[in-house]
């Protein structure tokens, strides 16, 4: 058992880690009793071990214990067990960030993407994503005049470029601007403020060029 000290602890972080770019990955409920149950019985043994030393020291008649074995496999237990519980933490941590995204970019939450995050979620999880997607429309309905984020949204991320190059996809006819007038024919490219446009991006009659 000592061997193993540790062992799912290690194999959460390194799932975690390797699966930190995708949109939800299942949630390792396997994974994921197996180290509560350890951080338990480590737990235990450790409180076995110290009654065990206080019992002999109250006990004349008792031989005497080797200490530095005992308070070694104490520290041990506590050292995972402390372990264990921040892997726990940091897993659960990041897939609730992941749950929050979701909850204000939704501008991808198709019926199949919805059904596969359902799938890939705890039951908590889901009344998380439930409850916290309820209270971030609730917010959102109090600034219906600011983009926040999510279908099709810019968001509140500033813009890398202010100016940017776009290729008129379909024909926009002509757009008022602070400096001046636009005429969005097809086929043309254009070098335009990219506050002025980005409706325009989104709706998918310009093209952002990038290099």
């Amino acid at each position: 058992m000592a061997a193993s000290f540790g062992e799912s602890g290690d194999k959460l972080a390194r799932e975690a880690k390797r699966t930190a770019d995708l949109l939800v990955s299942p949630y390792n409920d396997d994974l994921v009793q197996t180290i509560c149950r350890e951080t338990r019985q480590l737990h235990s043994r450790a409180e076995s071990i110290l009654h065990a030393m206080r019992a002999n020291a109250s006990n004349p008649d008792a031989p005497p214990p080797n200490k530095p074995s005992q308070l070694t496999q104490i520290m041990l237990h506590h050292l995972t067990v402390k372990r264990n519980k921040r892997v726990l933490f940091a897993y659960h941590r990041q897939r609730v960030e992941k749950l929050k995204e979701l909850s204000w970019d939704v501008g991808d939450r198709r019926p199949t993407s919805q059904r596969e995050i359902k799938a890939s979620l705890s039951s908590s999880e889901q009344r998380f994503l439930q409850e916290y997607g309820e209270m971030v429309n609730t917010y959102k309905q109090s600034f219906l005049d600011v983009d926040l984020g999510g279908n099709g949204g810019v968001g509140l991320d500033p813009p890398l470029d202010l100016y940017i190059e776009v290729r008129v996809l379909r024909d926009a006819g002509r757009i008022n601007t602070e400096f001046g007038e636009l005429n969005l024919v097809k086929g043309n490219q254009e070098f335009v403020r990219r506050s002025d446009v980005e409706a325009l991006i989104n709706a998918g009659y310009l093209k952002h060029i990038t290099s």
